[in-house]
């Protein structure tokens, strides 16, 4: 059965995106040793700003996708002809459709490996900005079958998730393995985290609660800042954090239709800031 890892953090500007493409495009795309057994990743853009979907997707492709109505709106609901962001609307069908129906190939390879995503839309916010309450439960209903089938066909599935209390994160916590929480060491960092971790606990209603592990997003090449020592020596939270953090690298600057990725980069230090994800995406992937 394959794992399912959310990406979020209730702070913005933390990189969740950033983090959520890399670590899914190095482990499907790289093979380590004992890691092989992650090879067939999908992607799940969960968050009305479709930045993820943009990283990779070209535009023309992006738009045939949204128009034939095959994104994250249709696992929550049947039809997007009557959205209104002040009444949730109700699905007819508490099932959603196929994993096939919805995922868009984006890279395959040669061992059987291969990265495909379920791209996100705009439209989501009418679903995030609806009054949320007992008709959310079909929609739960479906996203949780959609993950359900989509632990049988991968080994790893990667939620980027909506940076804000609504039923994109409370749907996902609930369906998670794993919590990935990305954190820029700066300040109010550890007021994120502590909110973050709130979240999880109350949120997590199924049968168990997500494990969640803390990933410095950003940091300074050399040296570790104060305010990443003092997390880390929280006994609230150092013993989630991972020990290898994702560097201030130009080269995982954003990525565009499918182009401008680390692993094809020719920006300076592109060659470092590789290494530093392999061995983010190895402690993680070993981890869960």
């Amino acid at each position: 059965m394959g794992k399912i890892v959310t990406v979020m953090n209730m702070k913005g500007g933390v990189g969740k995106t950033t983090v959520s493409m890399h670590i899914a495009g190095v482990l499907a795309g790289h093979r380590f040793i004992g890691l092989e057994k992650y090879k067939k990743i999908l992607l799940i853009d969960y968050d009305p700003q479709f930045n993820l979907s943009q990283a990779y997707l070209p535009s023309a492709t992006y738009f045939n996708l949204e128009k034939a109505r095959k994104t994250t709106l249709a696992i929550l609901a049947d039809d997007d002809s009557a959205l209104n962001p002040y009444h949730l609307q109700v699905p007819g069908n508490h099932t959603p459709p196929p994993v096939a129906k919805l995922r868009t190939v984006v890279n395959q390879y040669s061992d059987g490996g291969h990265l495909h995503i379920v791209p996100a839309t705009l439209d989501l916010m009418y679903v995030a900005l609806s009054n949320i309450s007992t008709q959310a439960k079909p929609m739960e209903e479906r996203f949780a079958k959609f993950i359900t089938e989509c632990r049988s066909e991968y080994d790893l599935v990667v939620v980027d998730c909506h940076p804000a209390g609504s039923i994109f994160t409370k749907t996902s916590l609930q369906n998670s393995d794993s919590v990935l929480i990305p954190v820029v060491p700066q300040r109010y960092a550890a007021r994120g985290i502590g909110l973050m971790m709130t979240f999880i606990e109350a949120r997590s209603q199924s049968g168990n609660t997500p494990t969640p592990y803390i990933l410095f997003n950003r940091t300074d090449r050399v040296g570790v800042s104060q305010i990443e020592n003092s997390i880390r020596a929280d006994p609230k939270y150092g013993k989630f954090c991972l020990s290898n953090t994702l560097k201030n690298y130009k080269a995982f600057g954003d990525p565009e239709e499918g182009k401008g990725f680390v692993w094809e980069s020719t920006k300076p230090y592109s060659g470092e800031a590789l290494k530093n994800l392999f061995s983010v995406a190895t402690e993680f992937a070993k981890k869960i």
